[in-house]
């Protein structure tokens, strides 16, 4: 009855498990991971297979003749050459047979009792020559429920065959047996002190208790069992697997992969949230910088304009002056207006030569400030797209290598990030800058086009507000040349002075209006085109959080599950 009740416990763990594993596996689909993939679903096959036990080590350790001394049968092949070696897999059959399976994979069938509680899996050498064995010899690591690792006996201590066992144990933590075989080659002393060694050594390893046999598949062949050694290693194999435990040990080593895989996964996993944090920070860095740096703009604009607004004001006021001053001057001669005491000027000639001055200081004056004032603008945003590139860098070198997960927008990271720093590096050529503020301002005429970015956008500003400028001093002397279209007007000086100025101080309203407005438009234009060139770094940002948390969030209940699994193989 205990019996029954145990076998229907590890019937529905068993169930859990290959639940657990076949999320898992969707899980290791998503993020791409192809040998993830082959990892699970061979545990999943493994669970109801029978116990797997794997023999690895260095060529010519000895494997191969070990394995056959323990099975007493002649069932792997020990051939000198070790670039002839493949992947044996030794399984229980009524009949003898033997079956490629690939190039590097041969399944054996023996009707040998042992194989139908285990089988057996002789790996090549670890410092084998051959391509791509070490990484299979990895793949079978991962399903084995026991590992023989196997020795030479003089000499247990070469690099390779411990870079292994550091993979077997702390990558996949699996339970390991060492055999020093070849025993009769060495000396007893210094089998001793091998032996010795070889367990101190292991226990710094992390492994617990380790378990060392020595034996001589010479001494066993020949008759001497009681040296030999391999009764000592046949009955901790019974021992382990007595009493029907095999089927437990299988699902409890299937769980500790399981674990170990998770573990693995919540590394990487918590490595790409914080890359994901970094980049959403650095993101929000640069929309922060943009937005401050166009308001920074902006106020360096309405400074200019304020400027260019006295300066204004200083010159206009010359001008009302002179114009006060010279039409006291004028009377009436012969039907048309003149200068009495200077020169006989008719007054659309003085009219002409006045509004051609005051045209000609303005623009010199107001292309001076503006030149001045542009040189702020542009320094700030140069000092900005030096910023921005330095912020791009910071995600270029933040980026996380991870071993297991590998997310499409993750692969194309740096990619996307070299492309975009490399589009803002280039706007602090002064001829892409020049073409960046040339192609908001397309009124800029080619007399314009010289020198180093900061001036041409000077002078680009100056022209747009000599645009301006003449329309409005065109406006305000033609409204006068109005006035004087009769000479019955001339007892109407005070009348024509007065809507004179009215008309220069209500052209200075429109020139600050219709100023700010073409200016603060091309701010726009200029940040909406520096702001584009984030757009893919931006969107990848956006990508790579819709990927990532929903990957978050289907781990989490997979973790959930397998430490709520954890604690059922407990009760």
């Amino acid at each position: 009855m205990n019996k029954l009740i145990v076998d229907q416990a590890l019937v529905q763990y068993q169930s859990s498990l290959d639940n657990l594993l076949s999320q898992l596996q969707a899980f290791a689909t998503e993020i791409n991971n192809r040998q993830l993939q082959v990892t699970i679903r061979n545990l999943r096959t493994n669970i109801n297979e029978p116990f797997l036990f794997v023999v690895v080590g260095e060529v010519k350790a000895g494997k191969s003749s070990f394995v056959n001394a323990l099975l007493q049968a002649d069932i792997c092949k020990t051939a000198a050459d070790p670039c002839t070696d493949v992947i044996q897999q030794i399984i229980y059959s009524p009949e003898i047979f033997e079956q490629p399976v690939s190039q590097y994979l041969r399944k054996i069938g023996l009707p040998n009792e042992i194989l139908k509680t285990l089988s057996v899996v002789d790996t090549p050498g670890t410092n084998t020559i051959v391509e791509n064995h070490q990484e299979i010899t990895k793949e079978f690591i991962p399903n084995s429920d026991l590992i023989f690792f196997v020795f030479f006996a003089k000499n247990p201590y070469t690099r390779s065959a411990w870079e292994l066992l550091d993979y077997v144990n702390s990558e996949w933590r699996k339970k390991v047996v060492f055999v020093l075989q070849q025993a009769d080659l060495a000396k007893p002393e210094e089998l001793a002190k091998n032996q010795e060694k070889l367990a101190e050594l292991a226990a710094q390893k992390g492994i617990e208790t380790p378990v060392v046999f020595a034996t001589s598949v010479e001494w066993e062949v020949n008759g001497e069992q009681n040296l030999s050694g391999f009764r000592e290693v046949r009955n901790y194999i019974q021992q382990t697997l007595k009493d029907g435990g095999t089927k437990k040990l299988k699902l409890q080593g299937v769980a500790k992969t399981s674990e170990q895989i998770i573990d693995l996964l919540r590394k990487d996993l918590f490595s790409v949230q914080q890359q994901l944090i970094k980049d959403r920070t650095i993101v929000s860095k640069i929309k922060t910088k943009l937005l401050q740096n166009k308001r920074q703009s902006g106020f360096e604009l309405e400074s200019l304009i304020n400027r260019l607004l006295a300066k204004y004001d200083t010159i206009t006021a010359r001008v009302k002056s002179d114009f006060r001053e010279e039409l006291s001057l004028f009377t009436l001669v012969k039907g048309s207006f003149a200068v009495l005491f200077r020169t006989k000027k008719s007054a659309p000639t003085w009219m002409d030569e006045l509004k051609q001055s005051c045209e000609n200081e303005l623009k010199a004056s107001l292309g001076e400030i503006s030149q001045d004032g542009i040189k702020h603008f542009v320094g700030g945003i140069r000092g900005l797209l030096q910023s921005l590139v330095e912020d791009l860098h910071e995600i270029k070198v933040n980026q996380i290598k991870t071993n297991a997960i590998a997310i499409n927008t993750i692969e194309s990271r740096q990619e996307i990030v070299e492309e975009v720093q490399q589009k803002v590096a280039t706007l602090l050529d002064d001829k892409t800058f020049l073409h960046s503020i040339e192609s908001v301002n397309a009124s800029v005429a080619p007399r314009f086009l010289g020198g180093g970015a900061a001036t041409v956008a000077g002078t680009a500003i100056a022209a747009l507000t000599e645009i301006v400028l003449l329309d409005i001093i065109g406006t305000a002397f033609a409204g006068v040349g109005l006035l004087f279209a009769g000479g019955t007007l001339v007892l109407k000086k005070r009348k024509i002075i007065n809507q004179f100025e009215a008309k220069l101080d209500q052209e200075k309203a429109r020139f600050e209006r219709e100023l700010s407005a073409k200016l603060n438009s091309k701010l726009d234009i200029i940040y909406e085109e520096i702001e584009r060139n984030f757009v893919n770094i931006y969107d990848y940002v956006e990508a790579e959080e819709q990927k990532v948390l929903p990957l978050v969030n289907r781990f989490e209940q997979i973790e959930q599950e397998a430490k709520q699994l954890t604690m059922g193989s407990q009760d």
